[in-house]
């Protein structure tokens, strides 16, 4: 009988020190996201990378680290070359810098030497986009860039597996979906694009569905490269979420979905 209380006090010891470690453990949490301001310039690693180069980050600025201090948002020093989540996409295959012996171009997998004079030289892109310094770019889990300014046009396939290309316009924001599929930019030029719900809405014309879209202004995608919001170049007729159809006049900011077309209120474009 002794041996069997004690058996059992030693089990209920056992068990309240689980608990307290378990609450413990509850309680005290591990290195946390931190958001802060950087003192001075300071190279750090993006989160997601998997090998360890940094990327420099500049002072007086915020900054947002992980729970590993890799960072997920921060304001570029300088331009730098950075690959985008729709990396696959983008078509810009080259970028034409100049180069000289006092100084190095940040840029994966390039390590020249130079004479004493300046070139002009194409570097290849492989997927990356020059992003402007002084800007932010956020970072996915995966370490390519979600949002960020570009430094120089950009052009990307639209819709994967489909022929269709877009340029976007420098020192803009262009950004992506988790699956690469371009979320928002700035067009670089006027640009025929279907917008959401063009199968049933659209007036029957030889346009197929297809609305010109004005270049300098925003434009916002679903996942499936159909527009969402952007600015008419010319007037339009589509179907509205009442089932008629509306005339929406040249340099109208409209909002696109399956129910139809509306347009924005004045400002909001």
């Amino acid at each position: 009988m002794e041996v069997m209380m004690v058996f059992l006090v030693r089990k209920r010891l056992a068990s309240a020190l689980l608990v307290l470690v378990l609450s413990l453990w509850l309680v005290v949490p591990g290195a946390a996201a931190e958001t802060k301001t950087l003192a001075k310039d300071t190279k750090l690693y993006p989160q997601g990378w998997s090998v360890g180069d940094r990327v420099e980050f500049k002072k007086g600025t915020a900054l947002t680290t992980n729970e590993v201090g890799e960072v997920v948002s921060g304001t570029l020093k300088e331009n730098t070359f950075l690959q985008p989540r729709g990396w696959e996409r983008v078509i810009n295959d080259y970028y034409y810098v100049t180069a000289y012996t006092d100084n190095s171009l940040f840029f994966p997998r390039y390590h020249r030497i130079f004479p004493d004079r300046s070139y002009n030289i194409a570097i290849p892109g492989y997927g990356h986009l020059l992003y402007k310094g002084g800007s932010l770019v956020t970072f996915g889990p995966d370490g390519e860039v979600l949002s960020g300014t570009l430094a120089d046009t950009a052009t990307v396939r639209l819709v994967a597996g489909k022929y269709g290309f877009v340029t976007f316009k420098e020192n803009t924001v262009l950004s992506f979906y988790d699956s690469g599929a371009v979320k928002s930019g700035v067009l670089d030029a006027d640009t025929s694009l279907r917008p959401a719900g063009w199968q049933q809405n659209h007036a029957a014309s030889e346009e197929a569905g297809f609305v010109k879209f004005s270049a300098k202004k925003a434009i916002v995608f679903n996942e499936t490269g159909e527009v969402t919001a952007g600015t008419l170049k010319e007037t339009l007729k589509w179907r509205t979420a009442a089932g008629e159809t509306a005339e929406f006049p040249a340099h109208t900011a409209v909002r696109f979905d399956g129910q139809g077309a509306v347009a924005e209120p004045a400002g909001e474009g």
